[in-house]
């Protein structure tokens, strides 16, 4: 099990920053521009995404998809900067 704030966490979440990833506080989730936003305000930009989530599924353990975490794809999301963690705690 995962334990929160951890320096391990910290040093993840660093690594996830520099490589232009943002943590999304009403989501949980990180996220990362796909493409450039179609619109970008002072509240918000929307446009297509990367972004993690865990993959769990009922049918796994007969189709043999791996469970764990895995990359989709938002298109036409808003993400709204107000939702946006910027601080590192260690």
């Amino acid at each position: 099990m995962l334990q929160k704030n951890t320096y391990q966490q910290y040093l993840a979440a660093k690594e996830l920053k520099k490589q232009s990833w943002r943590y999304h506080r009403k989501y949980n989730t990180w996220f990362q521009r796909h493409d450039e936003p179609k619109v970008a305000t002072d509240e918000y930009e929307q446009g297509t995404y990367v972004y993690f989530d865990f993959h769990v599924a009922n049918d796994d353990l007969r189709t043999g998809q791996p469970q764990g975490w895995c990359q989709r794809i938002k298109t036409d999301f808003t993400f709204e900067y107000n939702y946006l963690e910027d601080e590192l705690n260690a």
